[in-house]
């Protein structure tokens, strides 16, 4: 993509929310290729609910591989997380106000008091947020809430 004149208003279309879009949309392709290519699809079909191990077994990978195909076809909407033993979905909940409070979040959120950030395209901002209907754990991660709290709720949640 050749970037001419300003990148934030350019009428090429040439803009990093573009840019975004574009990787997005490549990455979507390879997760739903790639789950396709090892016949993912056609073992859930033929066995059933498959636990990450048994699926591991099944597609010859390795577990940390399995693990991140399940999941990102999960995120993608193209398995149900309900079906994949060991999957927990964690909400990092933050209202937009303390985002914006954030180093280096200016150019996603703009300045407090205004929803006028320099990248367009930004969840929550002027592209619609879809927050989690049923999360395993929910984290409000603002206020008196730690990385340190945030990784100990999430781990006592992954690891029984």
């Amino acid at each position: 993509m050749r970037q001419t004149g300003n990148p934030q208003n350019d009428s090429s279309g040439n803009t990093p929310a573009a840019l975004l879009d574009l990787l997005d949309g490549f990455r979507r392709t390879k997760v739903l290729a790639t789950a396709v290519r090892l016949r993912l699809f056609d073992l859930l079909a033929d066995r059933g609910a498959l636990s990450a191990a048994e699926a591991t077994t099944a597609l010859g990978l390795a577990e940390c591989l399995t693990h991140m195909l399940l999941t990102a076809c999960c995120s993608l909407g193209l398995l149900d997380r309900r079906h994949t033993s060991g999957y927990v979905e964690v909400w990092l909940r933050a209202p937009i106000e303390e985002l914006r409070t954030r180093e280096g979040r200016a150019a996603f959120y703009g300045p407090e008091g205004t929803d006028a950030g320099a990248l367009r395209g930004v969840v929550g901002v002027d592209t619609r947020a879809e927050f989690p209907r049923t999360p395993d754990l929910v984290i409000d991660n603002h206020g008196e809430t730690t990385a340190e709290r945030a990784a100990d709720l999430i781990m006592r949640a992954v690891v029984p």
